[in-house]
């Protein structure tokens, strides 16, 4: 329809309407008044409907839903992977009969069957006589210099027998409450002991320059222990001898694996690796055998790893080393040389796992 004819079409249907005719007011009125009743009861009938809801809603009630479920990827499960215990004991075992205790430090009578035949421990350098009943012995010797975290760098206790210097160890700043359990000398050394020749004993905590250290709290020991039943291992002319058992805490350990070289200049023959346990705690005992010259040692597949050095002033007893290692995953075990590389004597490690 054009704009023409729709002017016309509405000209026509004004031209019907009847001027004279009056307009029913009445009518309209009702009609008006009966639309907004409609109006208002359906906004009733929606707000029932709406407060229905709400309560079926509140009150638990299922609600049936039609619409299509949303696609939820199901989740991978969490894998919670709890940190296996180190597993190496932390308690000392109590005093026993025979045992040497003094100041909560305590040598036991016997350790991994190796027997105490003497001990002393104190405040003040320590000297003390005794009379050997075997050959077949090891020194065992700690010094604690308490509240200090560099006592290993301010120093160490020096055990001479009969005025010569046999072993060497740097202070610690926690006391060991069991010494007796860290096995000293090389067995296959002869350190000049003779069965019924008393010899002189003394140990003296000293610094850097050989001056003697005092200080509040410290603490140092030695002992002397008969050695118990050892085994041979390395190459067949250069070998090494260890104890067949160690103790630590208490809990006993057995030889497991050991591996000896003559050292070396070359960096790769300076180096001796072994397969570690994994998630199980074992001790390692390694060092250098045999030497005249100083050697610095690292010990690597560890936690934290350390260095270890030592020199013929040490005496000829200071270049074994027993380490606990904490469970851990699997790894080699590395001893190796650093720093300057000498030529003198054997290279050793062995791991010591807790006997069942």
């Amino acid at each position: 329809m054009s704009l023409d004819e729709l002017r016309r079409h509405l000209s026509d249907q004004a031209a019907e309407i009847d001027l004279t005719t009056p307009v029913p007011l009445t009518e309209v009125h009702h009609r008006a008044t009966q639309v907004r009743r409609r109006r208002i009861a359906t906004g009733v009938v929606w707000a029932a409907a709406c407060v229905v809801t709400v309560a079926v809603v509140l009150t638990g009630t299922p609600v049936l839903d039609r619409s299509e479920p949303a696609t939820t990827p199901t989740p991978l499960p969490t894998r919670v992977t709890a940190s296996p215990t180190d597993g190496m004991p932390t308690s000392p075992v109590k005093p026993a009969k025979g045992d040497y205790v003094v100041k909560g430090v305590n040598y036991q009578a016997t350790v991994a069957g190796a027997e105490l035949q003497v001990a002393r421990v104190g405040d003040r350098p320590l000297s003390f006589s005794w009379t050997p009943t075997d050959t077949k012995v090891d020194f065992r010797i700690f010094c604690t210099i308490p509240g200090n975290g560099a006592a290993s760098g301010m120093g160490a206790v020096v055990l001479r027998l009969g005025g010569k210097v046999i072993t060497t160890r740097p202070c610690d700043n926690v006391s060991d409450p069991l010494p007796g359990e860290r096995f000293g000398a090389d067995p296959s050394q002869d350190l000049g002991v003779r069965v019924g020749r008393t010899v002189q004993l003394t140990a003296t905590v000293v610094d850097g320059n050989g001056r003697e250290v005092k200080s509040p709290g410290l603490l140092l020991g030695a002992a002397v222990y008969t050695r118990a039943e050892i085994r041979a291992f390395g190459p067949p002319y250069n070998y090494v001898e260890l104890p067949v058992f160690a103790q630590f805490h208490g809990r006993q350990y057995r030889l497991d694996e050991g591996m000896a070289t003559p050292t070396s200049t070359d960096q790769r023959n300076s180096n001796i690796e072994i397969q570690g346990p994994a998630f199980e705690p074992y001790l390692a005992v390694f060092g250098v055998e045999g030497s005249g010259r100083a050697h610095t040692l690292e010990l690597a597949g560890t936690p934290g790893g350390r260095t270890y050095e030592f020199t013929p002033a040490d005496g000829p007893a200071s270049g074994l080393h027993l380490a606990p290692v904490p469970a851990q995953a699997a790894g080699p075990v590395i001893i190796r040389q650093v720093g300057r590389l000498v030529t003198s004597g054997e290279l050793f490690l062995a791991l010591y796992r807790e006997v069942e």
